[in-house]
Parts: structure tokens; sequence; C-alpha cells
């Protein structure tokens, strides 16, 4: 599992051995070889996490079961008939404890799933007794993917499809949504249980940041439909909306296809468009290997040395007027350092082109987390469309114009119909009125 700039920490615990590190996955041959030096353990499976930042608590050095997605109508789990001595704990070991009581203690796979339905969106890998157990929520709202190698000795599971790079010779399948996956050393893996599917629900954000950008969601590239996702809001913007802009480019790295895609298109409305792909080399120090996930060491080191991290190609933007393609617009601190650091060099406008919908919820930006002070949020229940918000948000990041992607043109972006994407219900009646 690999972030889209591959320096997130990871863990790999099986048994008593441990591998974990920042950066890239180890390669194919490594873990194998690490298991069959090491004669002391009793069961050849283990689990694995990805996370941000190096983990705060030492219970993480040894786990039990891993999610990938949130929990929706937890706030009775500890009234459940099967929650037990679990009761005053956090959610995810109440649903560990109540998953488990129902699969393994009352062998009732069927029963178990459909519990997890209720309270997951997304997946989640749980070993028991040398067993591993995985099950994808039947919304598919999270990628599952399945691989074994050529031997049938190595088998994973994993909620990102990345694998590909580090594991070149394994064969990759998407575990569908509804299914269940038992692991062991003895039968490799097996279908268990796959439950109906009735409403296919995609997490969006994979497409946009999420997944690695090698990865393959259900048949699609993330490269090829981040490519298109900007192709089709520029033929969106150029068409129905008053953006005047010389170029486009990319801040930081992950909005890049999505630029490329973009200024393609804008070419053909305007032959003389500056293909660019990137104004600003990174917004972070990659001296330091955990910086990309923390905004508040990046400002810290502006604020303590007086120097931007930002690095602007003055020539290719001064007296220009530029559109900046952002993934998405968080707490906005981002837009509004990169924007002053644009009118220092002398640009005549600024339009932020966003390509991701309004974010008004923590689960929508992969941090699932109702916490941070996202900008959109304030603005709940108070504008009717997205052209107001545009310009609301616009006058906050002190940029000349805002253009959000809709629910809309981000669905015919990806390829999926807007029914089977997951937005919230406010977001979902924002659109522009075609002029």
């Amino acid at each position: 599992m690999l972030q889209h700039r591959g320096k997130a920490y990871w863990k790999i615990i099986i048994d008593n051995l441990v591998s974990s590190g920042i950066g890239p996955f180890p390669v194919e041959s490594s873990i194998p070889k690490s298991v069959n030096d090491n004669s002391n353990l009793r069961y050849m499976i283990g689990l694995g996490y990805l996370s941000k930042r190096t983990p705060r608590f030492r219970s993480m050095n040894k786990i039990s079961v891993v999610i990938d997605g949130f929990f929706v109508d937890i706030e009775k789990l500890h009234l459940h008939p099967l929650v037990g001595d679990a009761a005053n704990a956090d959610s995810l070991y109440k649903i560990y404890c109540i998953f488990k009581k129902l699969l393994i203690d009352q062998w009732n796979a069927e029963k178990a799933c459909e519990f997890l339905d209720r309270h997951l969106r997304g997946n989640l890998t749980m070993m028991y007794d040398g067993k591993i157990y995985s099950y994808r929520d039947s919304t598919g709202f999270k990628p599952l993917v399945s691989g074994t190698d050529k031997n049938n000795s190595v088998s994973i599971i994993a909620s990102e499809n990345s694998l590909r790079i580090p594991f070149p010779n394994m064969n990759f399948e998407d575990v569908r949504p509804g299914q269940l996956i038992k692991m062991d050393v003895e039968n490799g893996q097996q279908k268990i249980l796959s439950l109906p599917t009735t409403r296919t629900m995609i997490d969006p954000f994979e497409f946009i940041r999420e997944s690695h950008v090698t990865a393959t969601i259900n048949g699609k590239g993330i490269y090829e439909t981040r490519k298109r996702i900007g192709k089709v809001q520029a033929d969106f913007l150029s068409t129905h909306s008053n953006i005047d802009i010389d170029a486009a480019y990319a801040e930081p790295d992950y909005p890049r296809p999505m630029t490329l895609g973009f200024s393609a298109e804008y070419r053909n409305h305007i032959p003389k468009f500056d293909l660019g792909e990137a104004i600003i080399n990174d917004r972070y120090d990659d001296s330091d290997r955990m910086i990309d996930f923390s905004e508040n060491i990046s400002k810290n080191k502006m604020i303590t040395s007086g120097k931007s991290l930002k690095y602007i190609l003055k020539h290719k933007i001064s007296q220009k007027n530029i559109g900046l393609i952002q993934g998405t617009i968080q707490t906005g601190i981002t837009a509004k350092e990169t924007i002053y650091y644009l009118r220092k060099v002398g640009v005549k406008s600024v339009s932020v082109i966003v390509s991701y919908v309004p974010t008004v919820d923590g689960r929508q930006v992969g941090l699932y987390t109702h916490n941070r002070e996202l900008i959109a949020h304030k603005y709940i229940g108070q504008v009717p469309s997205l052209a107001e918000l545009n310009t609301r948000i616009s006058k906050e990041l002190g940029a000349n114009k805002v253009f959000y992607n809709s629910p809309s043109i981000l669905s015919k972006g990806i390829g999926i119909s807007e029914y089977n994407l997951w937005f919230p219900e406010w977001v979902r009646f924002l659109e522009y009125e075609k002029k």
C-alpha cells in the first residue's frame, strides 16, 4: 500500500516477525524470505497497516484488525447483545468483537457480514487463530484486491492495488462488493460468502487523491481517470463559465494528471494555451521524510526560517492569468499560501480550479475525521448554488475566482454514474446553471 508520494509509514506483523519502514513498500521477494528465515513463527500469516505518521501508541505494535473506511450508526453499539466486555471500548474494538462472535463463535457468516454492512463503509480485515478474514462492504465504497503468485505460495489481500509495482509477478483481481474472503496457510484464499450487491457507492476521493496514481479501481486506471477528470472539467468551464486563464498549473504534485487533461482540452478552445504541468516544484521539504503529512510542520518551518517551501517559475507566469489546479481545498491554508507567492511574482489573476467537490465532511478527504476546520463546511445551509459558494470561497482565499467541480461533472470525468458515487446530500444538490 502506497500513498501518492510514497512516504507513508508502513508495518507488517507476522507473529513475532515485524517489518516496518517509511517510504516504498518492500519488494516481492523480501517478505517471503524473512518468513522462511525465521523458524520460530507459529503462523506464516500476518497483518499490515499504512499510517500517515509513525504509531503513537504501543498497542499498535500488535494488531488483530485493520479497516479502510469509516463507521456509521455506532452510537448504540454498546447495547448490542454480543458486545460483552467491549461495551466501554472504542468503536473499532466493539465492531471487531461482535463480528468475531458472529463469524467464529456462531459461525454465521451471513449475519456477520450483514452486521458489518450496517456499520461499515469500506473494508475490514481481521486475524484470528492463524486465519485472516477480509470483507468488502456490499456498496464497494473502498477498493479491495486479492493477489496470488504463480506458485500459489504467497497470497495478499489489500485495500490498495498499487501493489502491482513492488509485486509485479502476482496476479491481482478485485474482491467483489459484499464478499468475505478467508485466508490460511493450508487453503490459501477462499471465498466464504457473497452478499447481494444492492447499490454500488464508491468513494470518489479514491480517484482524486486517495489511491496511488498507478492503481486500478474496478477496471479504471487512476492516472487516466485523473486526466479525464481534468478534461471534462475544462470542457465545461470553457463553455459554461466566465473563466479567463492563459495557462493552468498543478500544486502540489498529485493534480498533475488533472492539469495535463485540463490543458490539453483547453487548447481546443484557445490554441495558444500553455501546456504547463507544475508551477511549484513541491510545497514539502524532501529532506524530512514525514513532512508530507504535516501542514503544521511545513507552516512552522516557514515561520522560523522566513523561507517559503514553494518554488515559483516566475518567467512562466509573470503578467499572465493563471489557473491553479488543486485536487481539493480542505482548510484553505495551502491555496492561500500559493496565491500569496503567485501575486508576489506579478501574475495578473489567479483562478483556483478544484478537481473535487466542496469538502464539507472529513470523510471526503481521506482523513475520516470531523475535527478539521474545512473551509466549505461553514456554508452548509447558507448558499443555494455552487456559483455563490465559489464567490464566497474566492474572497476567503484571496483568489480572483474559484471553480469547484460539481458532482455531475466529476462523475462524468470518473466515468461512473453520480448515483454510484458517495456525496453528502448538501453537496449533491450544488450544481452549475448552464448558460
